[in-house]
């Protein structure tokens, strides 16, 4: 989203637990309209905060988000619609966790090569330890806490896609199914 500029008042209002995220949680075949919808929650938080949304900012990061998202990579691939939460990755990399746990493990950020060794060591040997202790029974699985995935929302089957319009859209009622882009640019409002 820095990427596009977007202000960051705008930036809080799509990452709010519910908002953006609801695309991860939707049936797959609902993602089209789950868009929709997020466009205008967006596009509704912005009004009722009286913060001015970026129209043409927002373009970008759709068209952005359309391309690697949708047509690159299957939506299955970051979906979890369907799956029980113990199965969703908490990271998308082992070498992240593995990382993260590293970190954790060091007292201060430049430390010296001999706490360096001395973590490894420490950790590879707690390693060790936990393998061989899973099949005597002397060792358990580590409990991790429980991700917060976002409820699934009902999405009206006929949704526009208001996030072009010069209209405000909390005084919208109804939705109105102008999709249709305009050809000319519009000007960035900010």
């Amino acid at each position: 989203m820095k990427r596009f500029l977007l202000p960051e008042e705008e930036c809080d209002n799509a990452m709010t637990s519910g908002v953006l995220d609801i695309l991860t949680v939707v049936e797959q075949n609902l993602i089209e309209r789950a868009i929709k919808w997020v466009k205008r929650e967006i596009r509704q938080r912005c009004d009722v905060a009286g913060i001015q949304y970026s129209k043409a900012k927002w373009r970008g990061f759709w068209g952005y988000f359309q391309r690697p998202w949708l047509e690159q990579y299957n939506v299955s691939v970051w979906n979890v619609a369907g799956l029980n939460n113990e199965l969703v990755a908490r990271t998308n990399n082992l070498l992240e966790r593995f990382s993260m746990e590293l970190n954790d493990r060091f007292p201060k950020p430049r430390s010296t090569m001999a706490t360096f060794v001395g973590v490894i060591k420490t950790l590879s040997a707690q390693y060790v330890q936990r393998l061989t202790g899973i099949p005597r029974g002397r060792a358990r699985r580590p409990i991790r806490e429980r991700i917060q995935l976002p409820v699934p929302i009902d999405i009206p089957e006929d949704i526009g896609d208001d996030s072009d319009d010069d209209a405000p859209a909390v005084a919208e009622l109804q939705s109105d199914s102008s999709s249709d882009e305009e050809g000319g640019e519009d000007e960035e409002e900010q």
